[in-house]
């Protein structure tokens, strides 16, 4: 029998298709240059309001992204050991539960990592990847994306968006269903 593939799984945009994600590669480009900030940093909300804000943005994640029967297949017949990991805050995982609960899609993953401790996203995805070792991790976010590849034995799968698609990266793909065939191909 082979052994499963361990598979990190982001959620908003990899899980969980989020249209906010496409105003992401222009803030970006306006944060590093026009306001010349270089070190990858992310910013927190601090006052309520702010994390109301936060909370409504992540709310646009509102339907499984493209490719998640695919996804459901391979845990099913035990292709892939799926951990979720997500950056989201503390304040936001009462949401990520109710929706991993309404899409009944809960029991497919061996772990969910939310970032209880509030720590800067890469850094968390960075700690959970070498916990878990894992083979591939899936990830919409080109700042992580950048950042975790190269720093551990795991091959990072990038799901672009239309406005940085032309970005150069090895394992990039359009949405989930395709990363998960590319996964798959490399495993047979």
């Amino acid at each position: 029998m082979k052994k499963k593939i361990r598979v990190g799984f982001d959620f908003d945009g990899v899980i969980a298709y989020n249209p906010f994600r496409l105003v992401r590669a222009p803030l970006t480009y306006v944060k590093k240059n026009l306001l010349g900030v270089k070190k990858l940093n992310f910013w927190y909300p601090q006052q309520p309001w702010q994390k109301l804000f936060w909370i409504i943005c992540h709310e646009s994640s509102i339907f499984p992204a493209k490719g998640i029967s695919l996804f459901r297949e391979m845990v099913e017949k035990e292709v892939i050991e799926a951990h979720l990991i997500t950056a989201r805050y503390s304040f936001l995982g009462d949401h990520l539960y109710r929706w991993l609960e309404k899409h009944k899609l809960n029991r497919f993953f061996k772990t969910v990592n939310l970032n209880k401790k509030d720590e800067q996203p890469h850094l968390f995805k960075e700690k959970m990847l070498k916990e878990y070792d894992l083979h591939y991790f899936i990830e919409d976010n080109l700042d992580i994306v950048s950042y975790l590849h190269g720093r551990h034995t795991t091959k990072i799968y990038w799901i672009y968006n239309l406005i940085d698609r032309k970005h150069p990266h090895p394992y990039k793909s359009p949405h989930l269903e395709h990363a998960l065939k590319e996964i798959a191909k490399k495993t047979k």
